[in-house]
């Protein structure tokens, strides 16, 4: 919720706690406000600043208080919004870092008057560098780059760092329903990963508190139904017949949804506060799964990261196709997943109908 001070003492003292790049009004008493002058209303200036990273607010400083000005360059203030684009995150795909390299150029176009250049071109040059790699078949994961050479000897393991740390992001934003489909998706990628038996308690964590939620909602429901139905009775004839048909609409959408989702053998279907059928299904789901976990949550690790990067390096230095196939045939017994399997069969040079 934004809203204005107008206590001038009080702006002061609070604008200085958070100084950025901007115009900076100096008052008569000697303390300075940084933020931008966004124009003059009545006996004040009206001035934009920063209250947070992300939350900026108005504020009116009284003219007569004001001693001078200092107008902070256009370039300076575009700057800003520039100024995270580089380093890149990782995992940046070829089209990101290609938005980000434009918008760099874009400024350099707009204020080539700028002291900001040599800053920006070197931006985009480190930008085009990692993109030429990743084109290449790198990745930006963790610390740097890592080379597609290394990358493809180690596939197995770097995927299933990232996608364990997707699934930490998503619990981190407590998005449950991403998580519980991301692991899943981690499951049926990697089997079990080294990174599964400190992944499965934190799932288990979220199993739970998704099942609360979903009993929550569902122990609720009727009350919040009637509540509705409270809410439609006072209004207007015409607005409650129109609001009407938006829930039956809703409702039509809402089972449709459920019926594509359970044909399709959705792993996760997706619950609704206000769909009954769609909160018990999910809640079917959360149980079975949560019985599932507790039977792996103690299961020994396969070291399936080591037997893919071992076969890697073996079909390097096997001379011909029944050692190759050996190799292959060792990983699959040991259950190498089918798309790692597809890698190292690539790797060998061999074909599926000779795998088999």
């Amino acid at each position: 919720m934004r809203y204005r001070i107008r206590s001038f003492a009080a702006a002061c003292c609070f604008l200085s706690l958070f100084p950025v790049n901007a115009d900076v009004l100096t008052i008569k008493n000697g303390k300075k406000i940084e933020g931008t002058v966004l124009r003059e209303e009545g006996e004040n200036y009206v001035v934009e600043v920063r209250v947070t990273a992300t939350i900026r607010d108005e504020k009116l400083v009284p003219r007569s208080e004001v001693l001078r000005i200092e107008k902070t360059p256009e370039y300076e203030k575009a700057f800003l919004e520039i100024a995270t684009l580089s380093p890149a995150p990782e995992l940046l795909s070829e089209e990101g870092y290609e938005e980000r390299i434009e918008k760099l150029k874009k400024y350099i176009a707009t204020f080539s008057n700028s002291n900001k250049i040599a800053k920006v071109e070197e931006m985009i040059k480190s930008l085009e560098e990692e993109l030429d790699l990743i084109k290449g078949g790198a990745i930006k994961f963790g610390e740097g780059i890592i080379p597609a050479e290394q990358y493809e000897a180690n596939a197995y393991e770097f995927d299933a760092r990232i996608a364990e740390k997707k699934i930490r992001s998503a619990v981190a934003m407590r998005d449950y329903l991403t998580v519980l489909r991301r692991f899943d998706s981690y499951e049926t990628s990697f089997g079990v990963a080294e990174g599964y038996a400190a992944l499965a308690p934190l799932i288990q964590q979220v199993l739970e508190s998704y099942s609360e939620s979903l009993a929550e909602s569902l122990a609720s429901l009727e009350s919040r139904l009637v509540s509705r139905d409270s809410g439609l009775a006072r209004m207007s004839a015409g607005d409650r017949a129109k609001s009407m048909r938006a829930l039956d609409n809703e409702q039509s959408q809402l089972a449709a949804r459920l019926q594509e989702e359970k044909a399709a053998k959705v792993k996760w279907i997706t619950p609704h506060a206000y769909y009954k059928e769609s909160l018990e299904e999910a809640v079917k789901q959360a149980a079975s799964e949560i019985a599932k976990l507790d039977t792996f949550v103690n299961a020994v690790n396969t070291p399936l990261a080591e037997l893919y990067r071992t076969a890697w390096k073996k079909l390097q230095a096997a001379d011909d196709n029944q050692k190759k196939q050996a190799i292959l045939d060792e990983a699959k017994a040991k259950n190498l997943p089918e798309s790692y399997l597809d890698k190292l069969t690539k790797r060998a040079g061999l074909t599926k109908e000779v795998e088999k």
